[in-house]
């Protein structure tokens, strides 16, 4: 039995493989899995949203005018750091031809053609919501009885 206070990335249904295709510049249809996890942990899931935002604080433009900090969105960082988090493996990994190889890791990511990028990043987001929807249809199970000391 795994340990209920972590997320285990070992334990049954702790991953997903999603089987996704491309066309290539020349039309060729290029198969693409990405092996994603399904829970992240709590320090996957700051160093994520950490790239989501950063807090300003603008200077005043008169003396003793209250001015609230700012919130800035950083969503090419958070995209980035969202594929980091959620992707374990993915076929690019495995290709066939070794100079066509690469890692699951930020480096790659970057260097990716942007619209393989956006497939990646449209699947996450439907993966998202698809484990979302799976949550919520799980939270109507009864609850196990409180526990009292």
């Amino acid at each position: 039995m795994s340990n209920p206070w972590i997320v285990d990335p070992a334990a049954p249904g702790a991953d997903r493989r999603l089987d996704l295709e491309w066309t290539d510049p020349e039309g060729i249809v290029r198969p693409l899995w990405i092996q994603v996890r399904t829970e992240l942990s709590i320090g996957e899931n700051r160093r994520m949203l950490k790239s989501v935002t950063a807090l300003s604080q603008p200077i005043p433009k008169t003396r003793g005018e209250d001015v609230a900090p700012e919130a800035k969105l950083e969503w090419t960082e958070y995209s980035f750091a969202r594929m980091v988090a959620y992707i374990i493996d993915w076929s690019l990994t495995h290709d066939p031809e070794p100079a066509h190889r690469l890692a699951p890791k930020r480096t790659s990511y970057e260097t990716l053609r942007q619209d393989v990028f956006k497939l990646i990043d449209e699947a996450l987001d439907e993966h998202e919501r698809a484990v979302a929807a799976e949550k919520k249809a799980q939270s109507g199970r009864p609850r196990p009885a409180a526990i009292s000391a």
